[in-house]
């Protein structure tokens, strides 16, 4: 494995070059690793950026509900629209996001609607996502001038 160097900080992660390579491509390759999570985690911890930190909280708290399955013995249907209310009250501490699509989850929650609800996460995904880029430039940034 080609590691990283250790001036970098991400060695404690276990991040190779070839990783770090990806992670500074684009956002989505940070955020689809369990590492490069953690990576951009800690480095938004070191560079005190909490907004950030909470974003990204709400878009694993997004995923972990995009992975509901209806059929599922475990978590019943109750509880599932009692995880939307949760995320929904997190949404207001993320300023980023579209009021519009935020309606469409309130929508859909009040009609108990499993598909427009799955729709409408999915759209808040991809918006959370946009709201960690300022946070993401600076990580790649950062990060950068260590894959050379």
């Amino acid at each position: 494995m080609d590691n990283c160097f250790a001036a970098c900080g991400c060695d404690e992660f276990g991040i190779s070059k070839s990783d770090l390579d990806r992670f500074t491509d684009k956002i989505e390759n940070v955020l689809h690793d369990e590492k490069g999570r953690k990576l951009f985690r800690s480095f938004m911890f070191t560079s005190k950026m909490k907004h950030g930190r909470k974003t990204l909280d709400f878009l694993e708290h997004v995923e972990r509900l995009l992975g509901y399955r209806e059929d599922e013995e475990g978590v019943p249907f109750r509880n599932f629209l009692g995880d939307i209310d949760n995320l929904m009250d997190e949404a207001d501490r993320i300023d980023e996001l579209d009021f519009a699509l935020m309606e469409r989850l309130t929508t859909a929650r009040s009609s108990e609607n499993i598909e427009g609800i799955m729709e409408s996460l999915k759209l808040v995904k991809v918006e959370v996502t946009g709201a960690l880029r300022r946070e993401y430039s600076a990580f790649r940034a950062h990060f950068i001038k260590f894959k050379q």
